[in-house]
């Protein structure tokens, strides 16, 4: 997923889709089968966030009452569909969602891109607009299983290992209930197959090949 960033160049996000992250068909089946993965920690009758919402596969597929998603970019609208709300703007200024109102937030690919301190300011914004007991599902460049090719991305600032996320979440008061160190693999740009079924059963398998980003499932107290 596309992230918001930091970065205050105007054609920022339209530059970085066309060198880093262009439209891939792909990634639709590969997030269907995220999405089938994620579904129980996420209630259907219940709103949802993405945070960074690239080109919106993950709130496309993913089941939900009522869905935002939040990018920088405009041109990137086109493809969430009209069921989702689109929320242009930087994560760091105050998102325009009631306190305590959705049930999930998630973000793929996000934090990484933001200082410790404005990743910190990022998770009390997504505190403030969950319900108690309301889940983050974070999906996570893991630096411990690709450091060769963490900083491929030239936006990536901020180092994360599956275990160093986990404590900056209990740092901030978040209590974390599920975490896979090796969940998928580092980017599209793999060699694996992306059938929907082929995905499945890679998710479904105690052994992962190539996988470079880790789960992390958080509650909010």
């Amino acid at each position: 997923m596309i992230p918001t960033t930091e970065v205050h160049a105007d054609n920022f996000p339209e530059a970085y889709h066309q060198v880093r992250f262009p439209y891939d068909p792909r990634r639709a089946v590969v997030w269907r089968a995220i999405c089938r993965y994620l579904q129980p920690w996420i209630r259907s009758n219940e709103g949802i966030l993405e945070l960074g919402g690239g080109y919106g596969e993950f709130s496309r597929e993913i089941s939900a009452a009522r869905k935002w998603a939040l990018d920088l970019n405009p041109a990137l609208v086109k493809y969430w569909g009209d069921h989702v709300t689109p929320l242009i703007q930087s994560a760091l200024d105050p998102w325009p969602l009631a306190t305590g109102s959705l049930g999930a937030v998630f973000a793929s690919n996000f934090f990484e891109h933001f200082s410790i301190e404005h990743g910190a300011d990022i998770l009390r914004e997504a505190s403030r607009v969950l319900r108690p007991g309301g889940r983050l599902i974070i999906v996570q460049p893991n630096f411990r299983l690709e450091p060769r090719r963490y900083f491929d991305d030239y936006t990536h600032r901020t180092i994360f290992t599956d275990t160093g996320f986990r404590d900056f979440l209990l740092s901030q008061g978040w209590n974390v209930i599920h975490s896979e160190p090796r969940f998928v693999p580092f980017s599209m740009k793999s060699r694996l197959p992306t059938a929907e079924w082929l995905v499945r059963l890679y998710l479904a398998s105690p052994f992962r090949p190539l996988a470079g980003q880790f789960l992390m499932v958080a509650e909010r107290p």
